[in-house]
Order: structure tokens, then C-alpha cells, then sequence
């Protein structure tokens, strides 16, 4: 008794199933702009994509409905990847045009309402010779794979997102790799420019008198001052400079082109290594530029001697101090009233464009000390 009642369970399952799928094929259309009225209501974005929400909308009813008429597991199964390949194409195509996953997800949940609405217009309408509940039987398969889909769209969109967010980062590394690239090229040729400019005063001192040589020469230590922010700019960072590194190379510039044969004058670097944007560093470069060369020049009377520039900070202050060992000022000496071009030079870079403080004193040896945010 019990297996002849299963059989005619089965069959009016079966039965209602085809009514179902036969009568959600007949009605495609009329779902189909159901659909597409709330959707544009409901999400007005997909109003500017027709195109989109047709081929989108057509092709996920009729892959519905197969699943509804789907018999056996075999065709179950592959009726499954189906779905699985269809909600990654979805999910490819609305995330190129921008659409967000829950306005996706939004988009099947009112595809779903429309069949219902079909399906609830067929039974009202008495359009079935079969039981109501093996007609809402059937539509739970639709339910399902409705279910899988969206699953399916969520975790296919997650993995697309992230295979353009990894491809757009990487093709951002390979265009930052080549401004780097073109950035420490830039930095080089103006350090090469520099130093052409830097030989061709050399050679315009050679002949010229005794005092225009000496006025070439600081020119030189100048130039050569900020070829050396270039040089730095483009073997280290390309936006900021090592002020530590670039201090030990200004000192070995003055020290190199300014001081005689068999001289003893050294120049020593202490403190913390720190990053200055190239525009400030190249101020403070012609500033330890012109301090280092007051010092090597007038300190010592031509005798040995010992320079020590000095890097710290105390939070966003920068403070500079360049001392050395030699004579120290000259009684009554005030920087503002008896400041040669050198340290006239000074004082504008500090507060014109360092906008800091500049402070001279000393009586054994000399001592400058420069202060300025970064």
C-alpha cells in the first residue's frame, strides 16, 4: 500500500513541476518586465544598462527553469555548475560597470519575488490540474537554486574584486617603479648639469684675480652644495634627502675645494639621521654650505682645525648647529650690522625659506645654531 501512494506522490510532483516550469516559460516576458519595473524602482542605477539587465535577467530565468524540469542526479549536478559559471559571469560583467554586490544581490531578490508572483497569478487563476502544495513544492527548487545563485554571485564578485584590486595594485607598483626610475634619472642629469657648471667656474677661476677666484670658488661650494641633494635624491629616496649624509658630503666638498695642500681641517657629522623634503634640504644644504666655508676659511688663520655639525630634533623642530674650534668672533661682532654675503645668504634661507631662527655667538670657536619645522 505504502509504495503504490509514493509512486502517485512522485507522479503528482512530477506533474506539477512541468505544469510549473511550462507556464513560468509561457510567461517569461511578462516576469521579465515585472522585474525590470521594480528594478528600476528599487535600484534606478540598472535603468542606464538595458542591455545588461535583458541578457542578465533572460538568461538567469531560463537557467531557472531548466533547473526546475532537471531529472536525475547527473543532470542535477551539472545543471549546478551551471549556476556556479552563470553567477560568475554575473558577477564579472556588474562589477566592470561598477555595481556594488548588494545591489546584486537586491537584483536576483526581486527576480525571485517576480516568480512568485507568476507562480501565485497561476494558482489564483486555477492554470494547473495539480495540488497547490506540490505546486509550491516544485517552486522550492527554484528557491534553492535562486539560494545557490546568489551565494555563488556573492563569492564570485569577492573573488573578481579582488583579482582587479591585485591587478591594479600591481600595474600602480610598475608605474611608480617607473616615475622612481625616471625621478632618480631627472635628479642625476641636474647633479651632472651642476657639476658641468661647478668645472666651468673652476676653470673661469683659474685665470681670473684674487678676489674674483675666491668669489668663484663659493660659487663652486654652492653649486656643488646642491648638486649634492641631487646626487642624494637620486641613489636614496626621491622626495626626501638623508640630511645626515648630505651634511658629511657638503663637508667633504668645502673641505676638498677650500682648504690648501697639507691642511688639517676636518669636519665631523653627529646626530640623527633625518628625512627633509629635496626644497628644504636644499636650503639647509646652501646654508651648512656657507656656514662650513665661513668656518674653514676664517676659523683657523690657515692653521688645523675642527668643524662639527650637529643633527636632532625635538618633535617637528629641526634643529642645526655648526661649531668649530678656531678663533671665535671678533669683539663686538653683531651678525645683522657686520654679516659678510655669506651670512647674508644664511639669514634669508633661514627665514625666508626654512621660516626659522638663525642664532651666531662664540668666543672660542664659533658657534651657529639654526632652527625650523619641517
Amino acid at each position: 500500500m505504502v509504495e503504490p501512494f509514493r509512486r502517485l506522490r512522485e507522479a503528482m510532483v512530477r506533474f506539477a513541476v512541468r505544469t510549473t516550469a511550462a507556464h513560468l516559460e509561457r510567461s517569461v516576458p511578462g516576469i521579465l518586465h515585472r522585474w525590470t519595473q521594480e528594478l528600476h524602482r528599487r535600484v534606478p542605477r540598472y535603468a542606464g544598462v538595458p542591455a545588461l539587465v535583458d541578457e542578465w535577467g533572460g538568461q538567469t530565468l531560463q537557467l531557472l527553469i531548466r533547473v526546475l524540469r532537471a531529472e536525475g542526479e547527473e543532470e542535477k549536478r551539472v545543471l549546478r555548475e551551471e549556476v556556479h559559471e552563470h553567477a560568475h559571469r554575473v558577477a564579472a560583467q556588474q562589477l566592470q560597470s561598477s555595481f556594488r554586490l548588494e545591489e546584486i544581490l537586491q537584483a536576483m531578490s526581486l527576480l525571485r519575488s517576480s516568480v512568485d508572483a507568476q507562480v501565485q497569478a497561476m494558482l489564483s487563476q486555477r492554470l494547473w490540474v495539480a495540488f497547490p502544495p506540490d505546486v509550491l513544492f516544485a517552486m522550492e527548487r527554484i528557491h534553492r537554486a535562486v539560494d545557490v545563485q546568489m551565494l555563488a554571485v556573492g563569492q564570485a564578485y569577492l573573488e573578481a574584486r579582488d583579482r582587479v584590486i591585485r591587478q591594479r595594485e600591481q600595474e600602480l607598483e610598475q608605474t611608480n617603479r617607473q616615475l622612481r626610475t625616471l625621478l632618480q634619472e631627472t635628479h642625476h642629469r641636474i647633479k651632472n648639469n651642476l657639476q658641468t657648471v661647478a668645472d666651468l667656474l673652476y676653470l673661469e677661476a683659474l685665470s681670473a684675480p684674487e678676489e674674483a677666484r675666491r668669489s668663484l670658488r663659493h660659487s663652486m661650494g654652492r653649486v656643488k652644495s646642491i648638486a649634492a641633494v641631487h646626487q642624494l635624491l637620486s641613489v636614496e629616496h626621491i622626495e626626501e634627502v638623508d640630511v645626515y649624509h648630505l651634511a658629511e658630503r657638503i663637508g667633504e666638498i668645502i673641505v676638498q675645494d677650500l682648504s690648501g695642500p697639507g691642511s688639517r681641517v676636518s669636519v665631523e657629522v653627529k646626530g640623527e639621521h633625518l628625512l627633509l623634503p629635496s626644497k628644504q634640504a636644499t636650503s639647509l644644504a646652501l646654508v651648512l654650505s656657507e656656514l662650513v666655508t665661513n668656518a674653514v676659511q676664517h676659523a683657523f688663520n690657515g692653521q688645523g682645525g675642527h668643524v662639527r655639525i650637529t643633527l636632532h630634533t625635538r618633535g617637528a623642530e629641526v634643529v642645526v648647529s655648526v661649531e668649530d674650534n678656531g678663533r671665535g668672533l671678533p669683539p663686538g661682532f653683531d651678525p645683522d650690522r657686520d654679516a659678510h654675503l655669506g651670512l647674508q645668504i644664511v639669514r634669508d634661507l633661514v627665514h625666508r625659506d626654512l621660516r626659522g631662527t638663525f642664532r651666531m655667538e662664540g668666543q672660542k670657536g664659533t658657534r651657529v645654531e639654526v632652527r625650523f619645522w619641517r
